[in-house]
């Protein structure tokens, strides 16, 4: 029953056609169309079937987050073309569409939102570490400042409005995104392995030479660079199926013009679930304020090739110890004591102690 407050009003649910309230369910915002998931098994089958989403999808303008019609028809199908004689279990093979259209990232190009953090502060200058949920921050130095207009000491360009210039000191930039939480399915990372593909604009200020490295890593969890930072660093440019990075180096008085710099990974294992993007740089000549190199508009596209195809799972030949599982910062620490007379020999207390220990025993 739904009643108006001042009593003038009053309609029987059940006489309210489905497609009535589909319609007002399209027009509602996240946390309200969720909350309706939760108010009574009708809402619930109504929001929760593929057509929904799709039509959602449509309405809302965001059409571009799901997998094309092939994909979508091969996955209820379950009529996937395979490169391997083996049969591959594919009943479980469903996309979340719900997953895709609520986090509006799904196969749609993914922008992390690295400006809103400059923007919220109040100021385009940023000193100091900072860790959040989608990105960190190392800016020593005279930190990192956000520029408009294509940057200054750049020629501009049409394509770039914000960006990012670095100072004398090494700081860095590091992007988090999780890809099943933005929409890209289990099965999907493991069995299909589609193209990820990461841009960005670089650039400098043709007055200061300036060197940067722009790497991009595959990785099981989400904290797996924070652990190993630094670790796969190299000064040359790196080519693994997991990690890939690219070294930029330009002298003083060169052309500043923005380019595209492009990593894609499309030979990488299985397990996959998290993409973690670096940026790290500095100016060459050690000049105070913000000479070193600019980037701007990271992007990262999830490509589906054009015919569903799936591949049978692969190992991951680069796993390494970073790769485990975090350990439990709440377990409790385990202390084993040793027998006196090991500590003794061990010098894990001092002789004079253990042999009044000894004593006593």
């Amino acid at each position: 029953m739904f009643q108006s407050n001042d009593m003038s009003l009053i309609i029987d649910a059940k006489e309210v056609d489905n497609e009535c309230f589909v319609q007002v369910f399209h027009r509602l915002d996240k946390k309200s169309l969720l909350n309706c998931t939760l108010a009574c098994h009708r809402f619930h089958e109504l929001i929760s079937n593929d057509a929904f989403w799709v039509e959602h999808a449509r309405i809302q303008n965001i059409s571009n987050v799901l997998p094309s019609l092939p994909w979508r028809r091969a996955a209820i199908q379950k009529n996937f073309k395979t490169n391997q004689n083996e049969e591959i279990e594919t009943s479980n093979f469903n996309f979340n569409l719900k997953r895709m259209v609520l986090s509006r990232r799904g196969y749609s190009t993914i922008f992390p939102c690295l400006t809103t953090h400059f923007e919220n502060t109040g100021s385009d200058i940023f000193r100091g570490v900072v860790r959040t949920d989608d990105f960190s921050i190392r800016a020593s130095a005279d930190g990192i400042q956000m520029e408009r207009n294509g940057g200054v000491g750049c020629q501009p360009h049409p394509a770039v409005s914000k960006c990012f210039a670095y100072s004398f000191s090494a700081s860095a930039m590091t992007v988090f995104i999780d890809l099943v939480n933005s929409g890209i399915d289990e099965w999907v990372l493991d069995y299909v392995r589609p193209k990820i593909r990461v841009s960005q604009k670089v650039n400098h200020r043709h007055d200061c030479s300036a060197t940067l490295t722009f790497g991009a890593q595959l990785n099981y969890h989400e904290t797996q660079w924070i652990r190993e930072f630094g670790l796969r660093q190299i000064a040359e440019n790196t080519d693994n199926k997991r990690y890939k990075s690219i070294n930029k180096e330009w002298d003083q008085w060169t052309e500043d013009q923005w380019e595209d710099e492009v990593i894609e990974f499309d030979d990488y294992p299985s397990g996959m679930r998290h993409l973690t993007i670096m940026n790290e740089g500095k100016d060459g000549l050690f000049w105070k304020g913000f000479y070193g190199p600019k980037i701007a508009n990271i992007q990262v596209q999830v490509i589906l090739p054009e015919v569903p195809t799936i591949k049978s799972a692969v190992t991951d030949t680069e796993r390494c110890n970073e790769d485990n599982v975090p350990e439990d910062e709440n377990e409790p620490i385990r202390v084993y004591r040793l027998p006196i007379r090991r500590r003794r020999h061990m010098w894990a207390v001092p002789p004079a102690v253990a042999r009044e220990e000894d004593d006593q025993e």
